[in-house]
C-alpha cells in the first residue's frame, strides 16, 4: 500500500510517529499545512483529522484525496467536542500566533481525552532564531515598524504555558530543523546554492562538507543555541492524577 511520504527518522514524521505509537484513538493534526502528516497515517489505517486555518491549503488537499478528514478551522475556537481525540499533533503551530497562546493550548487540551497525549514544536529563544529574526527584521521597509515574524521560547517559558494549560510535560527535546549555516550560500550543497525554501523542505536542509561538520560540532557542543526548535511530548493528566 502507498503510504505516502514521510521520513519517520527525521523532524516532523519522527515525532509524530512517537505519539502515533503512544495512542490508541482519533487523531488530529491542528495547522496540518498540506497534510503530509494526515496523508501518511490515514492511510495507514489511523483515525486522524486535519484542520488549517489557512482555506487554500485544506482545498488543495481536498482536490487530490477527497476521501481525508481535513477541515478549515481556527486553533483558538476549535469545532469539536470535549475529549474528542486521543492524540493531538501541532507543529510550528503556537509559535506562528501573534496573540492568543494561552487560549490555542487550552483549546488543545479541552480537546484531548484525559490521558490523551500531546506532539508539538516551539521555535527557541537562542542564537540561530535571533539572527533569522534580523534577517526578517532587514526585509521591513525603512522607518517602519518590522512586522510579527514567529514568536520565539525558553523551553522553561513553553513548559509553563502547557502547565498553566493543564498539560504535564513528559519529554523535551532539542531538534534541528533547518540549519543555521544553510542561510549562507557558500555552506550550502552544490545542488541547494539558490536557496530555495521548498526544496529544503522536501530533500533536507543540504550542506556541503564545511557547511555539515561546522553546524553538527555547534549542535553537538551547544544544542540550546543552535537547534532552532523544541520539540514537547505532553499529555493531558488523567483525572485521577
Amino acid at each position: 500500500m502507498d503510504v505516502g511520504s514521510l521520513n519517520l527518522n527525521k523532524y516532523p514524521g519522527k515525532y509524530a510517529q512517537e505519539m502515533v505509537d503512544r495512542t490508541d484513538g482519533p487523531l488530529l493534526e491542528a495547522g496540518c499545512g498540506l497534510g503530509r502528516n494526515v496523508i501518511y497515517f490515514h492511510n495507514l489505517g489511523r483515525e486522524i483529522t486535519g484542520i488549517d486555518f489557512i482555506e487554500t491549503a485544506i482545498d488543495k488537499i481536498k482536490d487530490r484525496y477527497p476521501d481525508l478528514d481535513v477541515q478549515q478551522a481556527d486553533i483558538l475556537d476549535l469545532p469539536f467536542s470535549d475529549h474528542a481525540f486521543a492524540g493531538v499533533m501541532a507543529f510550528g503551530l503556537y509559535h506562528s500566533l501573534e496573540n492568543g497562546v494561552d487560549k490555542a493550548l487550552s483549546e488543545t487540551h479541552r480537546v484531548l481525552r484525559p490521558g490523551g497525549v500531546l506532539v508539538t514544536s516551539a521555535r527557541l529563544d537562542n542564537i540561530q532564531n535571533r539572527f533569522n529574526d534580523w534577517i526578517e527584521e532587514k526585509k521591513s521597509p525603512p522607518g517602519g515598524e518590522p512586522s510579527f515574524h514567529k514568536a520565539n521560547y525558553t523551553v522553561t517559558e513553553f513548559r509553563n504555558l502547557l502547565t498553566a494549560a493543564g498539560f504535564v510535560t513528559d519529554n523535551v527535546e532539542y531538534v534541528e530543523n533547518m540549519p543555521l549555516f544553510y542561510k549562507f550560500r557558500v555552506f550550502r550543497s552544490a545542488a541547494h546554492k539558490a536557496f530555495d525554501e521548498s526544496l529544503g523542505r522536501s530533500e533536507g536542509y543540504q550542506l556541503n562538507w564545511v557547511g555539515n561538520t561546522m553546524q553538527k560540532t555547534l549542535v553537538a557542543l551547544f544544542p540550546r543555541w543552535f537547534s532552532n526548535i523544541v520539540v514537547v511530548s505532553a499529555r493531558r493528566p488523567l483525572e485521577s492524577e
